[in-house]
This record gives C-alpha cells, structure tokens and sequence, in this order.
C-alpha cells in the first residue's frame, strides 16, 4: 500500500468519529488529521525484555507482516485519490485482514501469560500517588460498555480513550500500525490503520 493510504486510513478514523457523514479526506488535510491519531503510540514504550514481552511482541509483529502483505495486494492510490477511491482501499484492507484471520480469537496475541503481566503491570503503573488521576483521564473519554470483538472493527461512533504517558511508558513498544487503546476496562490492541480490534484484555484497567 502507497504511503498516502496509510495516511488516509488514519484520517478516516478521524473523520468517521468527527463527522459521521463523511467518509475520508485526501491530500495534505489526511496527513494533517493522522497525527493526532498517533498520540498514544507516539511516545516511547519501555523495552521490556520477559519471555511473555517477547512473545507478544512476535505475535503483533506477526500481525503486522499480515497487515503489509494484503496492503501490498491493494491497488496504489492515485496522489488525488477522491474520497470514495480511499475509502474502497481501506475497506479492501480491513476485509482482507478479517478474512485472513477467520478464526481469531481472545488471546492469540495476548497469550494468558501476557494478560497476567499487563494486569501487574498496569496496577504498579496505577498504583502511585497520580494513580486516580491517570484513571480519570482515562476514563473521561471511555467508551465504557462499547461491545468489542477481536477482528472487529472499533465503532465509528465511539471515541478513543486518553492513553497517558505514563501508561504508554509502562508497557510495551509496538509497530507502528498498532497502538493500545481502552474501552471500558479492557486493554485493546487497535489497528488504527485498517480500523480493526486484533486482541483484548479484560479487566485491565485498575481500580484506584
């Protein structure tokens, strides 16, 4: 796929939870509306060296290599692509990363042993002093009770919630197709380039 569909797939989320009755924008405004898109993932990640961290991270890069191949099979885009040709290319990448893992589930990237970490992970990054307040910023904006899927897509009509720093820090580095997200207290891992939900896990967020 041609860097200016990466572009658009970003400002089509951003779009979609803006304005429900526009599909995409192109050119420079697609470019200008991703970067806030990647504000959660921006930032460095610790490198975390465990045998659970290691494997997650083969998984999503897995995943990821998934992602590259059937954008890879996606006709490029023409540098003034109209708004309805971006909008069939991301379709086209969404369907085919959803067909070609059918049968998806719970836990095929966050192993059980992963689940656990993130759980203990998140409780001492939660558990100082600014724990309530990295919770209410979290939960300012949480689509608490949005129903989620693993190889689902993230509803068009909910927000990304606020991803702090501090929680950013603390757990893993990702590509950059990917990025952590919460919905009500489940961790997701969000494709914000194809719009998809790749994993989950449950009772994430700490009670503070």
């Amino acid at each position: 796929m041609t860097r200016n569909l990466r572009y658009a797939s970003g400002a089509a989320l951003g779009v979609h939870r803006a304005v429900a009755t526009i599909t995409v924008i192109s050119g420079l405004a697609c470019l200008g509306l991703v970067i806030p898109m990647h504000g959660a993932s921006a930032r460095q990640s610790i490198a975390v060296s465990t045998p659970e961290v290691a494997e997650f991270q083969k998984r999503a890069q897995d995943y990821v290599t998934l992602h590259k191949k059937i954008e890879g099979g996606i006709t490029p885009l023409p540098n003034e692509a109209t708004p309805e040709q971006i909008d069939r290319a991301l379709t086209q990448l969404s369907q085919g990363i959803v067909k070609a893992r059918a049968t998806a589930k719970v836990g095929d990237i966050f192993q059980p042993a992963m689940q656990v970490w993130v759980r203990k992970t998140l409780e001492r990054a939660f558990s100082g002093p600014d724990g309530k307040d990295l919770r209410a910023s979290i939960l300012d904006e949480n689509p608490i009770g949005a129903s989620v899927r693993v190889n689902g897509p993230y509803p068009d009509s909910i927000p990304l919630s606020t991803m702090p720093p501090k929680v950013i820090e603390a757990l893993p580095r990702l590509p950059e197709e990917l990025e952590f997200r919460f919905v009500g207290d489940r961790l997701i891992l969000f494709d914000h380039h194809a719009h998809l939900i790749v994993d989950y896990v449950d009772r994430a967020l700490p009670m503070v």
